[in-house]
């Protein structure tokens, strides 16, 4: 059996040799080919065979071969070569190569060289591919950081336009707010609606403004909402002070939990029960009551505000936009604003952990439900 092994051992080597796809080759000192494996039919589509006797300048052509002769003499000298080339092939594909010369050196004598020659085409596209993505990965984070400080100098021009604008309309309000006093005091009952009607306008002036500040600042919110142990009278109290001052006993307040405080986020969770609350009251019929009932539920843990009104109904074809931005009832004459109201109540919602729902509508009146839920919550 060993007697087998080695008879067969020349048929195992040139085998292996000429399976590999990596050139490999001897050349003597007069750069003539002594051996050559199946390989160079793939890259240069010349028989091994017939390479046997001949010269490399001949393989290589003139271009290929000057560029290679500077270490062929190196190797010749006894110096070990390694040099990457690209190598055209007949296919004429561009092959990135590792070229390899290791000097054949007996008693001190260079003999010859062997060549070992290794496709590097993918590893070469891998790399160009990965300095691409580096490219990139670097301007996008360029671009993080620009979009970064356009966001900052967005977020400042809101603050700049949430002082230098709300301000004087907040005290043009107060101011309008002492003439109705004065007014009534004095009997005036047409100055008297008049002051009542421009707070009424101004009063939606400050809730549009309000929403428009709220939606640039909530897209502009790279982190999530902090929530804090807030007492729940206090946030129905505050929104309900924020309503016109003659619209204010047609709310009722029902609650139906002992829960006296919740986590939330109190500017958010005050504009959102205030948007709904205000659409409550402007399209309902004056004089009819609505209702902020508040509960709680176990699975999962959540404050629930649900607010009634006794309107017309929404109309189904804005049902399926209901919360979406820019969302208008075109049908009703009294539908003003910008459409924001309800997409900064979903919003909120959301940035909360909860929800905001649908409970019906119809002719009978709209119920919206406020799910703010209690269990830890990272956006």
């Amino acid at each position: 059996m060993a007697d087998d092994i080695h008879a067969n051992e020349s048929y195992y080597l040139r085998l292996v040799v000429d399976r590999v796809p990596t050139m490999l080759a001897y050349w003597d000192t007069n750069l003539i080919c002594r051996f050559a494996n199946r390989a160079y039919e793939t890259w240069f589509g010349a028989n091994p065979d017939h390479l046997l006797g001949t010269s490399i300048r001949d393989l290589l052509g003139p271009e290929l071969f000057a560029m290679n002769e500077p270490h062929m003499r190196r190797v010749l000298a006894g110096d070990r070569q390694v040099f990457e080339r690209i190598v055209p092939g007949p296919d004429g594909m561009q092959r990135h190569s590792l070229a390899e010369y290791l000097p054949d050196v007996v008693d001190g004598t260079v003999r010859g060289f062997l060549v070992q020659v290794t496709n590097v085409t993918e590893l070469k596209e891998t790399q160009a591919a990965l300095r691409r993505e580096n490219h990139l990965r670097i301007q996008l984070e360029q671009n993080a950081l620009s979009l970064q400080a356009l966001a900052q100098e967005r977020s400042d021009m809101i603050d700049v336009l949430a002082h230098e604008v709300r301000q004087p309309l907040s005290n043009a309000s107060a101011a309008l707010q002492s003439a109705q006093g004065a007014l009534r005091a004095r009997g005036d009952e047409f100055g008297t609606e008049q002051v009542v009607r421009a707070q009424e306008v101004l009063g939606e002036v400050l809730s549009s403004l309000d929403n428009t500040l709220a939606v640039a600042s909530l897209l502009a919110r790279p982190d999530p909402i902090h929530r804090d142990d807030a007492d729940i009278a206090t946030l129905v109290a505050v929104v309900i002070a924020d309503m016109p001052s003659s619209e204010r006993n047609r709310i009722l307040v029902q609650r139906m939990t002992p829960t006296r405080t919740a986590l939330m986020d109190m500017s958010l969770m005050r504009l959102a029960l205030r948007n709904v609350l205000s659409n409550a009251l402007k399209y309902s019929p004056q004089g009819s009551d609505v209702l902020v009932r508040i509960t709680d539920s176990d699975e999962p843990p959540a404050l629930v505000i649900e607010v009634s009104d006794a309107g017309a109904g929404i109309s189904p074809d804005l049902l399926p936009r209901l919360f979406n931005r820019g969302a208008r009832d075109g049908e009703r004459s009294d539908a003003a604003g910008l459409g924001l109201g309800l997409y900064i109540v979903a919003k909120v919602m959301s940035m909360h952990g909860g929800g905001t729902e649908l409970v019906n509508t119809g002719p009978e009146g709209t119920t919206i439900r406020l799910v703010i839920t209690q269990t830890d919550h990272k956006e």
